[in-house]
């Protein structure tokens, strides 16, 4: 096999290699900052993250080991970078909005919005996976674990 080959295979797998690493690092910071969480007894606030840590880290690492051997599929061919560009600006103005206009508006615009990014178009499945999201969003996390969503100016007069 000539040299050529040879480095055009490597390249082919380092999108492969790439992703779990970058996820390793970004997960090493998260575990030194839930080095600062209380501990009450022997389960404590940081329990639920380090058992996610160590599933991630072995699926990476199991990922990573598979790109290395050039096991599994190569990577796929480049597609279009101002896709993925418009979709970190949408993420972004997404994170943005929930501060200025409150999570359930913002939330809704943003799951429409992505749905019809995606070239979904089938009306009754947009509004009944965003009124879906919206109501399991208000009962679990604002009802029920009393997790304060920020409500925004337009649905104050409403919620609470």
């Amino acid at each position: 096999m000539t040299a050529h080959l040879q480095e055009r295979g490597r390249r082919h797998f380092v999108g492969n290699l790439l992703i779990p690493l970058l996820l390793l690092a970004i997960m090493a910071v998260f575990f030194f900052e839930t080095l600062d969480y209380p501990t009450f007894e022997d389960v404590g606030p940081a329990a639920a993250p380090h058992l996610w840590m160590v599933f991630i880290a072995v699926f990476c690492l199991f990922l990573a080991a598979q790109a290395t051997l050039r096991k599994g599929a190569a990577d796929p061919a480049a597609g279009r970078i101002g896709s993925v560009l418009l979709a970190l600006v949408w993420m972004a103005g997404y994170l943005a909005a929930i501060q200025a206009i409150g999570y359930f508006v913002s939330t809704s615009v943003f799951l429409v919005g992505a749905m019809l990014g995606l070239n979904y178009r089938n009306p009754l499945v947009i509004a009944a996976v965003t009124i879906g999201w919206l109501v399991f969003s208000y009962i679990v996390f604002y009802s029920m674990l009393y997790i304060p969503l920020p409500v925004g100016p337009l649905l104050a007069p409403f919620i609470d």
